[in-house]
C-alpha cells in the first residue's frame, strides 16, 4: 500500500511539473498569450492590445531594478512607452507576500501585474537578476532583452517607439 501512495504521489508531482519543464520560451515572432493577472491591489487585468514594452521579473534583483528606475516618475515613464509591469512571484514565500512585499507593492504608484502561483508566466523568457524586455507590435513579440541596471530600464522606456536595440547584457 506504501509503495501504491508514494507512486501516486511521485506521478501527481510530475504531472505538475512536466509542462512547465517542457514548456517552451516566448520569443520573437511569437503571440504573448493572453493572461489575466491580479495587481498589488488585488484588481484583475490583463495586457492592452496598445502594450509596447513588457518589463518582467522573476526574482527580487530584477525587481530592484524595475522599483529603482521607476522610483521618481512611474507612472509618466510607463505611459509614455506605453508599458506594463509584471512579476513573477510565485518563489516568495507566502508569509513575506502578504506580510511585507504586497503592502510595500501597494505603496509603488504604478500598476504592478502579479503572477502569483508562476503558472501564467512560465514560458515567459527571463535571465536571474535580469529585467526581461518585451518589444511587442500588437502583441507579438518583436524583440526580447535583458537590462542590468535602473539607468538601462530607463534608457529602454524612453527609447520604446524606436526600433534600435535596446541596451542588453549577453545571453551566456
Amino acid at each position: 500500500m506504501m509503495r501504491v501512495s508514494t507512486f501516486l504521489v511521485s506521478l501527481l508531482l510530475l504531472s505538475h511539473l512536466a509542462p512547465a519543464a517542457g514548456a517552451e520560451s516566448l520569443g520573437p515572432g511569437m503571440r504573448l498569450p493572453d493572461v489575466v493577472l491580479v495587481d498589488q491591489h488585488d484588481v484583475a487585468g490583463g495586457i492592452p492590445p496598445d502594450t509596447r514594452l513588457v518589463l518582467f521579473t522573476r526574482d527580487m534583483d530584477a525587481a530592484s531594478i524595475v522599483k529603482e528606475a521607476l522610483a521618481e516618475d512611474g507612472p509618466a515613464l510607463l505611459g509614455a512607452a506605453h508599458a506594463v509591469c509584471v512579476a513573477d512571484i510565485e518563489g516568495m514565500p507566502a508569509m513575506i507576500t502578504n506580510l511585507f512585499a504586497l503592502p510595500a507593492m501597494r505603496k509603488r504608484p504604478y500598476r504592478l501585474l502579479l503572477d502569483r502561483n508562476g503558472t501564467l508566466t512560465t514560458a515567459w523568457p527571463s535571465m536571474p537578476e535580469k529585467v526581461t524586455v518585451l518589444r511587442l507590435q500588437a502583441l507579438v513579440i518583436e524583440q526580447v532583452d535583458y537590462v542590468d541596471s535602473p539607468e538601462a530600464l530607463r534608457a529602454a522606456l524612453g527609447r520604446s517607439g524606436e526600433p534600435t536595440p535596446l541596451p542588453t547584457v549577453p545571453v551566456q
